[in-house]
């Protein structure tokens, strides 16, 4: 699946996005569908108030782990984003993996180097090149949001962590 900005959910995507976050089988802490929306609304929230462009990238599937999407500024430089779709918000959303806290150094190192590796599900050419560019200019060097879509509200925050 490749990323790009999309369009904001409509009036009635919202509101079955409401019904189903009522709905005794789905969890308000998220699940797949709505961490997909999640992503949506973020490409769109990202690209309007950060004023960055889509990078061409081969994002995992909503059941793996990794990096949601990427972005250039203005200045070419990398952006990661992580979406999130739940009751939590800002930094305390973001989950502690087997290779550190989501966004963490270590944890876009970790993805960097499974992006540049061709037997990862994470590979792709495209993304060997961006892996290969957050590697050379150092993890700590990438800029890293969460976007956080509030369930319950549908509002939106956006929270730099570097």
């Amino acid at each position: 699946m490749s990323q790009c900005c999309g369009k904001v959910p409509t009036v009635n995507d919202v509101q079955d996005i409401k019904d189903s976050v009522k709905s005794p089988r789905v969890s308000p802490h998220g699940n797949s569908m709505q961490g997909d929306i999640g992503e949506q609304v973020a490409a769109e929230v990202v690209c309007e108030r950060l004023n960055v462009s889509a990078e061409f990238y081969d994002a995992p599937k909503s059941a793996q782990a990794g990096i949601d999407s990427i972005y250039r500024d203005g200045a070419g430089k990398l952006v990661l984003v992580e979406a999130k779709f739940t009751d939590r918000g800002g930094l305390g959303s973001l989950g502690m993996t087997a290779h550190g806290r989501q966004g963490s150094v270590e944890w876009v190192r970790h993805h960097a180097e499974l992006m540049c590796d061709p037997s990862s599900s994470r590979y792709s050419p495209d993304n060997a090149k961006i892996g290969e560019e957050i590697l050379r200019v150092g993890p700590e060097n990438v800029a890293f949001y969460v976007v956080h879509t509030d369930p319950q509200t549908l509002e939106t925050d956006i929270t730099k962590l570097r």
